[in-house]
């Protein structure tokens, strides 16, 4: 099935390892019908985290994909890793996505995953939302990360979706603060009920600040706010997703992804206010003679493909894409602006984790990805012979961490470098070079966790063993200052004699 530009939403999960991500990407599959039954990261069968590597340390590794299907709209979903050697595949993600939804857990309040979150957020100006997740569990507390995120981060923060509590502070479900409206989960199922009517007060609260939220949106609905009159529901969706869109209001949702609580309330809220692909991150294009323009999403335009993530496995390598203009099909002929070479597309397929279904079209603002493009890289910018642009890379941080990596058996070096050369089409963000002074290979990357990945991938993947060790340091002298000697040489022994006076001077 094809959605028109207006009806797609990319959104990107950021946040704190274990924060629950990939759970929550799971509980958005399973409750509009993509999968059948809940996976869970410590059993290792969730769809996003399907590399032997994530199922055995129970954390992402890289970011994956999942599309779903609801009310018309198709939502990619773009789950990326929270542990912090791994920000290369964020950077790739948030350069997919047009919004970002940061997810909290209600356990840990603001912590320092989700201020890096919001800090990427701000330097790209991304409209995005908070997810609270984990609120019915042990030791959570809503409230007080509710509190946490108001402090930190000031009253842009609106509450969409708060929880219902009972006296002994357990969740029992969750309110619509836009609809004023409450629900409870019954058997896995969202039901609607009576608003009780202690929480009436609180239901009230809640959407005078929201209402304060919608007002800063514009100038008349300040006079009419500071008036005392009251908004439509259809004024109040439009002041938040344009206060969305102009990053003056970030709301905030909440759930439980194990309990299925929240997770259509999201979706809802995503579809209503998040921004479709023409709406959301503008980019600079640079044209083939040097000058840069600003690049505008249209179905109408003529095909242009950003390639943001590849992924280069035994089976063969895909090139995730996201498209930025007009719309792709397989066999088309298209230009890599990077190199200058036309290259013919492979067949195209829309990716749920590790399962790729085949699609005859990829429309503009869509995620999917072209099989075998042995030529394209990540960042490589794929269009039209018409109109050959090339889009900004992606800006990985510098490789910080440095260790040397051997073979355990002697002349296995060529399969070291080619494993690592795979592995690094996948993973930009680490380096590997020979140093020709110390005669080490030595591999530089973001920190120890991310040199242990690919240590395990190139056993399990390329059979190939390895042992690192320290870098060596090459180290260099030189004179500091000037000195000068003379030596003298006489032979006279016989025959004609030998003299020889020498002087010599080192300087700096």
């Amino acid at each position: 099935m094809s959605y028109s530009v207006q009806n797609i939403r990319n959104v990107c999960l950021l946040g704190h390892s274990g924060s629950g991500k990939t759970s929550l990407a799971e509980s958005l599959l399973f409750m509009t019908g993509a999968i059948d039954r809940m996976g869970r990261v410590a059993d290792g069968n969730t769809v996003c985290d399907y590399d032997p590597e994530e199922v055995k340390r129970q954390i992402s590794l890289s970011t994956a994909v999942a599309p779903i299907d609801y009310k018309g709209c198709r939502i990619n979903v773009l789950d990326t890793p929270g542990a912090f050697d791994f920000s290369g595949e964020v950077m790739e993600a948030l350069r997919a996505a047009d919004a970002a939804i940061i997810v909290a857990s209600a356990k840990d309040g603001v912590s320092v995953g989700v201020e890096k979150a919001w800090k990427y957020c701000e330097e790209r100006n991304m409209p995005r939302f908070i997810y609270i997740s984990k609120i019915d569990e042990d030791h959570s507390d809503y409230n007080a990360t509710f509190d946490a995120l108001r402090e930190r981060f000031g009253n842009k923060i609106a509450p969409v979706v708060v929880p219902t509590l009972d006296e002994n502070k357990k969740v029992t479900g969750l309110m619509d603060i836009l609809n004023k409206r409450a629900y409870e989960m019954q058997d896995g199922k969202r039901v609607e009920i009576e608003l009780p009517e202690d929480k009436v007060a609180v239901i009230n609260e809640f959407n005078d600040a929201l209402k304060e939220s919608v007002a800063e949106t514009s100038e008349e609905f300040m006079e009419r706010f500071f008036n005392g009159e009251d908004f439509t529901y259809a004024e109040m969706a439009q002041g938040l997703r344009q206060g969305v869109r102009e990053l003056s209001v970030f709301p905030v949702l909440c759930g439980s992804a194990v309990a299925d609580m929240g997770t259509l309330m999201l979706l809802d809220n995503i579809m209503e206010l998040l921004p479709s692909p023409e709406q959301g991150n503008y980019h600079k294009a640079t044209l083939a003679d040097g000058t840069t323009e600003e690049f505008v999403v249209s179905a109408g335009g003529v095909p242009t493909a950003f390639v943001f993530k590849t992924i280069s496995d035994q089976y063969g390598k895909y090139s995730f894409v996201k498209v930025l203009s007009g719309s792709i099909t397989p066999d088309m002929t298209m230009v890599n602006a990077r190199t200058g070479d036309n290259e013919k597309l492979g067949r195209l397929y829309t990716m749920r984790g590790k399962k790729a279904t085949e699609v005859k079209e990829l429309v503009c603002g869509d995620i999917g990805a072209i099989a075998k493009m042995d030529k394209v890289k990540t960042g490589d910018t794929l269009c039209d012979s018409r109109k050959v642009v090339a889009l900004k890379g992606i800006p990985f941080a510098e490789p910080c961490y440095s260790v040397a990596i051997a073979p355990k058996t002697r002349g296995q070096d060529d399969k070291v470098a080619q494993g690592l050369n795979r592995l690094n089409e996948e993973d930009p963000s680490f380096s590997v070079v020979n140093n020709a002074e110390t005669h080490q290979m030595v591999l530089s990357g973001a920190g120890d966790m991310q040199v242990d990945v690919l240590v395990s991938k190139l056993k399990t993947r390329f059979n190939v063993e390895v042992e690192l060790s320290p870098v060596r340091v090459a180290y260099r002298e030189k004179i500091r200052k000037t000195v000068q000697k003379q030596g003298r040489h006489k032979k006279q022994t016989g025959g004609s004699g030998q003299f020889g006076d020498v002087w010599i001077r080192f300087e700096p």
